[in-house]
């Protein structure tokens, strides 16, 4: 049997790993030494707050497993430094991530790439071994350069890691079918368990699990009574080994009570990609009000054939394959690997239409890429001639995806606006200035006096509030940083954005439950109107076009929703003094607009 195209596919496969690791690993620098997207700087901060040996995270949006794997990095990142000489305490080491945190976003960016990297290696394993030979070179190159995929490897979040558990207990459940070993299945159970202590994703191969062990006891054992102890049997281990891997890698959801509310199986299934939950209790009025599930399925394939997500190239010819895998494939195997993608993508529709993005769909890929090279390579057959035509269209296929990684390469090795204005703000407005600043603007060193006030304010806060808990404790290593530096009296623009809609005048508490699950009490909501800034001495407004866009656009809901904000910044801009301006096309950099107004004065 003659296979031209796929031979030594080892051997290919160490370069299409190589070409993985280098258009992610040239991503990771996207904002340094800062991090621009809340969920990074969320982790890592849950993770170093693990070092005053409190391990309950105290917030279960995702479980802990992920933190706790940063925190045993960046235990061994003290280790070190401390040896070195780099700090000398526990303090030290805290001070050190607050002036400069670049080491800390690298060491978990890496860490995101490696399970990346391992999923395209668990794709060539799982394709080689069990599919058809050259479908593991083929899946590995097809994820190595799926936009989505390299996207999502490259910031700090779950899941990234989550698939990688999830394609890994596919691989391990597919040798339990083969080799009938039950140390398979065991595995399989264990890495499921663990993928759902990093994000809940992984849930999903219970019920692939319980297939698997239906098939093989279908297959060996002819006598029902003995068919039917050993189906029993093995599936109660299977929920063992699931549920105690689980409970190690993220204990606090079962002995929180909030962790245990959000780790009850209908709330798992029911809360798949609910980002902007109206309530804790909302999970069982979703399905009432969701849209038709048709509808919802074009959109929820809509993300997936996006050039940003897996391609129209992958999705077409994963499509395709998992058909033929359903179908066609020898001894039922196929229908096992296709069991988790289908019924992960009917969960998601159905429990959260129009909700899911391209990261939330990350489990499909490694799974759509398998079936996309198992298509390609049954379509190529063994006919030279048949194998070069169809290297062409492939070559010709990842043409534009791979245009899309330079491109996304080159945007997150540019400089970042906001870094830009920070460097430049701290050259040029004085020390102790009061700013007005949008959340999530330049990176500016809080004034000892600020967190002298915000301390006040945290000491008669929860102490195990999901985002109270340690709180002070920050503060004042924030205090501990602040000297000798340049510091501002910053005063923070926060939008609700987890509300339809916000109508009231000037700053408050939101205290309400579901506040309390989105953000710190302890910090204020809303906008004031820009004289009443003026009188409280306000000097300069440092805003950005990520936060300010929408409501410049002509009939803007937003305006509508969040009147407060839409006159604000309007009044701002029609009244404010710009200083200084960031923008990507003039300062050859990416990120928002940054706009530094100056509001003191008689001219305003």
């Amino acid at each position: 049997m003659r296979h031209t195209l796929f031979s030594k596919t080892s051997h290919y496969f160490i370069l299409v790993l190589i070409l993985a690791a280098a258009v992610r690993f040239a991503g990771l620098h996207h904002g340094y030494p800062y991090s621009y997207y809340p969920d990074e700087a969320h982790f890592v901060k849950r993770a170093l707050s693990f070092g005053s040996f409190d391990f309950n995270p105290h917030w279960f949006h995702k479980p802990a497993f992920y933190m706790y794997l940063l925190f045993f990095e960046y235990g061994i990142y003290f280790i070190v430094g401390k040896v070195i000489g780099l700090w000398h305490s526990t303090a030290d080491f805290a001070v050190s991530f607050i002036r400069n945190p670049g080491p800390f976003y690298m060491i978990g960016r890496v860490t995101t790439v490696l399970f990346s990297l391992g999923s395209i290696i668990t794709v060539y394993l799982l394709g080689e071994r069990h599919l058809k030979k050259g479908v593991g070179l083929i899946a590995g190159l097809l994820l190595a350069l799926s936009y989505g995929h390299v996207a999502a490897s490259q910031d700090i979040k779950a899941d990234t890691p989550t698939m990688f558990f999830t394609i890994a207990s596919m691989l391990f459940l597919l040798n339990y079918y083969e080799q009938k070993n039950l140390k398979m299945l065991m595995i399989a159970a264990v890495l499921a368990g663990v993928g759902t202590a990093t994000k809940e994703y992984s849930i999903v191969m219970l019920p692939s699990m319980f297939l698997g062990i239906l098939l093989v006891n279908g297959q060996k054992y002819t006598q029902k009574n003995k068919g039917v102890r050993k189906v029993v049997s093995e599936g109660f281990l299977v929920l063992l080994l699931f549920y105690l891997a689980h409970f190690i890698c993220s204990p606090y959801n079962f002995l929180d009570p909030l962790g245990r509310r959000s780790t009850k199986m209908v709330e798992v299934f029911m809360r798949f990609f609910r980002e902007n939950t109206d309530s804790l209790e909302a999970a069982s009025t979703v399905v009432e009000d969701r849209p038709g599930f048709f509808q919802a399925a074009l959109h929820y394939t809509g993300f997936l054939f996006s050039p940003r997500g897996l391609g129209v190239f992958i999705c077409s010819l994963g499509f395709l394959g998992l058909m033929t895998l359903a179908f066609k494939f020898k001894h039922k195997k196929g229908l096992l690997l296709i069991s988790y993608p289908v019924l992960f993508a009917v969960i998601s529709i159905y429990a959260a239409p129009f909700r899911a993005g391209t990261r939330h769909q990350l489990p499909l890929y490694p799974f759509f890429a398998l079936s996309a090279a198992y298509f390609f390579v049954l379509t190529a057959g063994e006919q030279k001639r048949r194998q070069q035509v169809m290297g062409c269209l492939l070559a010709i296929s990842l043409l534009y995806p791979v245009f899309l990684l330079v491109e996304r390469v080159k945007e997150n090795l540019a400089p970042d606006t906001r870094n830009l204005a920070k460097t430049w703000i701290e050259s040029n407005l004085p020390s102790g200035s009061k700013i007005l600043i949008d959340e999530n603007g330049p990176q500016l060193l809080v004034s000892a006096e600020r967190l002298k006030l915000d301390l006040k304010l945290a000491s008669s806060a929860e102490s195990d509030g999901q985002f109270t808990a340690h709180y002070d404790t920050y503060l004042q290593y924030q205090l501990l940083a602040s000297e000798n530096q340049v510091t501002y009296d910053l005063t923070y623009i926060r939008f609700p954005w987890w509300r339809e809609s916000f109508v009231e005048e000037g700053v408050t508490v939101l205290d309400s439950e579901v506040d309390r699950d989105m953000g710190n009490p302890l910090r204020v909501v809303g906008v004031d109107d820009l004289e009443t800034y003026r009188e409280k001495g306000v000097a300069y407004v440092i805003v950005q076009s990520d936060k300010y866009g929408g409501f410049f656009k002509p009939d803007s809901k937003k305006s509508k929703r969040f009147p407060a904000f839409s006159r604000f910044y309007h009044a701002l801009f029609e009244k404010g003094v710009l200083i200084k301006e960031f923008s990507p096309a003039q300062n050859k950099a990416v990120g928002p607009v940054v706009k530094i107004f100056k509001i003191e004065g008689e001219n305003l």
